[in-house]
């Protein structure tokens, strides 16, 4: 008899290793998406000189504003790229769930996107994959194309 594979719907957060306290770390990562957004500055912006003296600290301000903007990208990309490796064909379906912490319910018809292609059970079960990859890529690791 040959053994059945899981479905993604079947996978729980132990499986995932996954625990409750790591969830909550990440769902709130995940909350402050539009901020980080909002928060990205495209080109460098210069020092402003208001006549007034300041601290000295390393590095020039240019230099610390572009690190910081890196950084923030970076956060964003990994969320969005947690949510196209779980299922590229919801990816934004995923982002708008865990961005906002929407149900399935408030989700499952979207003006601009349409009707999710998927049911309730099997987008959680990709939302939990997502929660997965977003723990993996927080951590270092590279995803795979087959998570």
């Amino acid at each position: 008899m040959e053994k059945q594979k899981k479905k993604i719907r079947d996978f729980s957060w132990d499986d995932y290793g996954i625990s409750k306290n790591r969830h909550k770390e990440l769902k709130y990562f995940c909350l402050q998406y539009d901020e980080k957004k909002s928060q990205i500055r495209y080109g460098a912006a210069g020092m402003k000189y208001d006549g007034m003296p300041h601290a000295s600290e390393p590095g020039s301000p240019t230099e610390q504003g572009c690190l910081s903007n890196l950084a923030i990208q970076h956060d964003c990309e990994m969320i969005e790229q947690a949510a196209i490796a779980a299922n590229p064909e919801i990816y934004q379906y995923i982002i708008k769930s865990v961005t906002y912490d929407l149900p399935y319910e408030f989700i499952e018809y979207d003006e601009r996107l349409g009707r999710i292609p998927v049911g309730k059970t099997d987008f959680y079960g990709y939302r939990r994959l997502f929660y997965y990859n977003l723990h993996k890529l927080k951590i270092g690791d590279k995803l795979s194309r087959y998570s």
